[in-house]
């Protein structure tokens, strides 16, 4: 590794050295925002200026050492790292700013929210994303959507998918037909879906998004706390392994309650926190934007932690076609007063 390093210019070899990515593996996995993210630095290495164009340098350089250097023969069974470590774009830009690219297809992602804020709209939206090509932000695969409490929104989701059509008319994508759909009410069902029939599906059909909504509906009503987190220990363990083997997302919706000082929290506590990888919490803004004759809430996407990407929030709207922008507001410049002569 030190011989990657010493080829590099100097000012783009201390942007490595600072942030502590030193392999070429790690410079191609490490989102652009790290190394242009500087609030957790201290003052004086403010000074130094990391453009775009610096981390492109630096990540080129790490691709060509990689693509000159000979493989060894076990490397030839791993998957490469840009592969192995993708995202699922939202298919709305302000969230894909804010979240580095979409849902990583590392570990579990957790979607919190109040009821009706706007959790399954996300979740539909992921599942016709993922199936655009890799070009698009998606990955070419199907999903695989285990509902726990309410119907599948079937309906819902061919009006989405129309819009989708046209948005993408080249791609000639049968957006529904790439959609596998369950029901399971109780934990064994679940339990027993997700370890033992779900890989045959991954098997048969290439699935690049597991989506299970809710796991606080089929966890939230156990009394005996030691049984639950065993339970859902089982649970995550299974799905981290079919996320790892076959490099898929995860993606889980949670519920919140309402503490007493107003504050929304998730359910399931700690037992349930520690077993995923990142929380997004979706709200409602106060504040509206009106398009044409509607007047629309506008929502937030909350990122509340997560390994690779700083703390951060972006709006948007659902609309009839799906979640899109919110956009900018037009000002119009008021009329030049008339001077009396």
């Amino acid at each position: 590794m030190t011989d990657f390093l010493d080829q590099l210019p100097k000012h783009i070899r201390d942007i490595a050295l600072q942030v502590n990515v030193l392999a070429p593996e790690e410079v191609l996995t490490t989102p652009k925002i790290r190394f242009l993210d500087t609030r957790s630095k201290s003052l004086y290495t403010l000074v130094r200026k990391c453009t775009p164009e610096d981390v492109r340098v630096l990540k080129d350089a790490a691709a060509k050492w990689l693509a000159e250097m000979p493989q060894t023969a076990d490397s030839l069974f791993k998957p490469l790292a840009n592969v192995r470590w993708s995202r699922v774009s939202f298919g709305c830009s302000a969230l894909d700013r804010c979240t580095g690219g979409g849902v990583v297809t590392r570990g579990i992602t957790e979607l919190c929210g109040a009821s009706g804020v706007g959790k399954t709209q996300l979740l539909l939206q992921l599942a016709l994303c993922v199936q655009l090509p890799t070009e698009l932000g998606g990955l070419g695969k199907g999903v695989a959507y285990i509902c726990t409490e309410d119907a599948f929104p079937a309906r819902r989701l061919l009006q989405m998918s129309k819009a989708c059509e046209k948005r993408h008319p080249q791609e000639k994508l049968n957006f529904l037909g790439n959609i596998f759909v369950e029901h399971h009410y109780e934990t064994e069902p679940l339990l027993n879906c997700v370890k033992n029939r779900l890989p045959r599906l991954m098997q048969q059909h290439g699935i690049g998004l597991i989506i299970i909504d809710s796991v606080a509906a089929i966890f939230r009503l156990y009394t005996d706390y030691l049984e639950r987190a065993r339970e859902m220990r089982r649970f995550a363990n299974a799905l981290l392994t079919h996320a790892d083997k076959f490099n898929c997302a995860v993606v889980c919706v949670n519920q919140v309650a309402s503490s007493a000082v107003k504050e929304e929290i998730p359910c399931l506590g700690l037992q349930w926190a520690h077993l995923g990888r990142t929380r997004l919490r979706v709200s409602r803004v106060p504040k509206q934007h009106r398009a044409a004759d509607q007047l629309l809430t506008v929502r937030k996407l909350e990122i509340l932690y997560s390994p690779e990407t700083p703390n951060d929030f972006a709006e948007f709207l659902i609309t009839a076609d799906g979640v899109v922008d919110v956009p900018e507001p037009q000002f119009t410049r008021p009329p030049a007063k008339m001077r009396r002569l």
